[in-house]
């Protein structure tokens, strides 16, 4: 699957689930990842029932892994796809203290810590473990 230019740009590529990939915002001021579908559909209605479920559940599973993983106190799980048609599912732990609370990080988040590699390789290892994502050759740090 070819990742839209601009999530590269935005993110780490952690691995891949089964037909879709977990990427991490470069921003660390909020836990974001975002997992981008290997399908043609733009949006949800798109999906066929299969589809549907096996992305539903992959949300699910990776909104379970943010919300204690980042030890959330609210998750924002959203399909916009304004700027990048490709689907894929925001994923972002939400915290009373973040940078943003309580607005939307979406024009609000600005500039800050990037990740240490070491963080990157503790989620990563972490979401093999529970989720049996599957780090590629292509994943990026």
């Amino acid at each position: 699957m070819q990742i839209n230019d601009q999530l590269l740009a935005d993110c780490h590529v952690l691995g891949t689930l089964d037909r879709a990939s977990v990427l991490l915002n470069r921003n660390a001021a909020v836990g974001w990842l975002i997992l981008v579908v290997d399908t043609d559909a733009v949006d949800w209605h798109e999906l066929d029932d299969a589809e549907h479920d096996r992305v539903s559940k992959q949300v699910r599973s990776l909104s379970n892994f943010v919300a204690h993983w980042f030890d959330a106190h609210k998750l924002n799980v959203a399909t916009l796809g304004n700027q990048v048609r490709q689907m894929h599912v925001h994923v972002i732990a939400r915290h009373a203290d973040d940078p943003c609370w309580p607005k939307p990080v979406w024009g609000n988040l600005e500039s800050g810590r990037a990740y240490e590699h070491h963080e990157i390789d503790a989620l990563r290892q972490a979401l093999t473990r529970e989720l049996n994502l599957t780090a590629e050759d292509g994943a990026t740090d």
